[in-house]
């Protein structure tokens, strides 16, 4: 209740003070879903059987000084978020000051070195991930084109603090603004991050300084960029990497092209034991410090996204490559050009060999032979006229389920996978559009009926959509499981709800059946149990 008090008293002091009162900003979010079972689906029970969570986000900027506070309430939490979320209260709050040469930062806040590779705090509500930091921050900016940043403080876990200590810094800079010239420009940057955890293990000598740093470089021109970052992490041993007393690495590399009507990315990555928390206890996705970026094409379909990549942090080599093309107007590219989109990424294992109980060897050149996931995708987009356009795209996706779901423990094997989707948008007045999208996923694994299986087979999935301008969205889906081997699974996850968008406002009310799985962002996951029920939710911004 102190940091409350503290809160409140600063932003009245601040308003009464101030030459003018400056200006008040926020958003306001609200989720709610009631839960009952459904013996068909293995929806379970809900005690309370109606849980909803949210928050309030409240910021005053007067000049360069800025100060909010952001309010939480998970009574319950909806099902699939840490339980630990449990409760409400002041979770942010934080107040800041910038001038042109420096910004300090005191409180709460979020931060990303580079690509985020050694250091990386953010929220994402859909995963329940908020891994801010409580602490101070500095940025300063001696000279246009060399920006230095400064951190020190803790990270939240829950409604607690982690204990680990975190400092570190980041210093980044741009040849053209230095140089003070346009064109291709050219970008470097390093950072530090150093954790301190005082070692409690009675069997095993734990470092309690861990440091870890990172180098990257960019160059940026009008037809192409190309750029690349390098990590290093010494010794951390933790409970995800059990223990091992292996440095961790990691290289990214990301090259571009583009011109009229043709791009090309290629994106590689090898990643070893880049598991960083800023405590060596922590599971799941608690208290990590990091982020890797995914190496594969984030998919928005229902069925293309049913078997998710997990990012492997302590583990992977992976590429992606995509080529978009634009065929030109004529009888293949039709009266508007056809859009054509081909995508490919690939992930394996990496190459180790054990040295002891604690220590392995694994060579930084090649790859591990253990396929853990490939998608290889083709998209066409095409506007026939002025009233309707279609899509039509291809799936081939193989899925290792045992490493992506049961930490490498031999169960299910591997899902192949191949998913067809084809939609059609048609403007029926000026207020007006229809969407009807068919998609359908043939699937198999090398254990094809097993005790936990939750997903099997074939799915077919069916989706109609009303928009009615200025804000109306009425949609209706179903997806049909009608190829589980398991007959009493056939069933169909009928689903339907209603948007209204209004300035910033948007109302949404659904009813339906979810079926379990794993949901991910940017090649994080969280396990999503079955559910059958309503949700409403509420977003606005002031």
């Amino acid at each position: 209740m102190k940091k409350i008090h503290i809160i409140i008293f600063l932003l009245g002091t601040i308003t009464l003070n101030a030459q003018n009162f400056g200006n008040f900003s926020g958003n306001f979010q609200f989720e709610g879903q009631t839960y009952k079972s459904d013996s068909a689906m293995e929806a379970k029970k809900v005690p309370e059987q109606l849980q909803s969570q949210g928050f309030f986000n409240l910021n005053y900027s007067n000049g360069g000084l800025t100060a909010g506070i952001r309010y939480e309430h998970y009574l319950n939490p909806l099902q699939g978020i840490e339980t630990s979320y449990k409760g409400q209260g002041i979770a942010n709050r934080f107040i800041s000051y910038s001038t042109d040469f420096i910004e300090i930062t005191a409180g709460n806040f979020y931060e990303q070195f580079g690509s985020g590779i050694i250091f990386r705090t953010y929220e994402e509500k859909a995963l329940g991930i908020d891994n801010a930091m409580d602490g101070a921050r500095f940025r300063v900016r001696p000279i246009n084109g060399i920006d230095i940043t400064g951190i020190w403080g803790t990270q939240r876990n829950y409604w607690t603090q982690g204990e680990g200590i975190i400092r570190g810094g980041d210093v980044n800079f741009s040849l053209n603004e230095l140089l003070d010239k346009y064109g291709t420009n050219i970008t470097a940057g390093a950072s530090v991050i150093s954790v301190f955890q005082a070692d409690r293990d009675f069997n095993l000598k734990m470092p309690e300084n861990v440091l870890a740093w990172s180098g990257r470089a960019a160059l940026f021109s009008e037809n192409y960029s190309v750029d690349a970052e390098y990590s290093y992490k010494y010794n951390n041993p933790n409970v995800t990497n059990r223990n091992t007393y292996n440095p961790g690495y990691g290289f990214i590399l990301n090259g571009s092209y583009f011109d009229d009507g043709f791009s090309a990315t290629l994106n590689l990555h090898k990643i070893d034991n880049m598991d960083f928390r800023s405590d060596r206890n922590a599971v799941k996705s608690e208290l990590m410090l990091n982020f890797i970026p995914p190496i594969t094409k984030q998919h928005a379909y229902r069925l293309t996204t049913m078997y998710p990549y997990s990012t492997q942090i302590n583990g992977e080599a992976g590429m992606q490559a995509e080529v978009n093309y634009m065929i030109p107007k004529g009888k293949i590219g039709g009266k508007y050009g056809t859009d054509l989109t081909i995508n490919c990424s690939q992930i394996f294992s990496i190459d180790t060999t054990k040295i002891d109980e604690y220590k392995y060897e694994s060579p930084f050149f090649g790859r591990g032979d253990d396929l853990y996931f490939q998608d290889i995708n083709i998209a066409l987009d095409r506007k026939f006229s002025n009233d309707f356009k279609g899509h039509l795209s291809f799936y081939n996706i193989i899925y290792d389920r045992d490493r992506i779901e049961n930490s490498g423990v031999p169960n299910s094997g591997k899902v192949y996978s191949n998913v067809a989707c084809i939609y059609g948008i048609y403007k029926l007045t000026q207020k007006h559009a229809l969407k009807l999208e068919l998609q359908h996923q043939w699937a198999e694994q090398d254990s094809a009926v097993t005790s936990h299986d939750i997903i099997n087979g074939n799915w077919l999935g069916l989706l109609a959509e009303l928009t009615i301008s200025p804000g109306w969205y009425i949609t209706i889906y179903d997806d049909f499981n009608y190829g589980n081997a398991n007959e009493e699974k056939q069933i169909h996850y009928f689903n339907g709800n209603v948007a209204y968008t209004k300035g910033s406002t948007r109302l949404a009310l659904g009813y339906g059946r979810q079926r379990a799985g794993i949901l991910c962002v940017g090649g994080v996951c969280r396990q999503v149990p079955a559910s059958n029920g309503f949700y409403f939710s509420l977003n606005t911004a002031f």
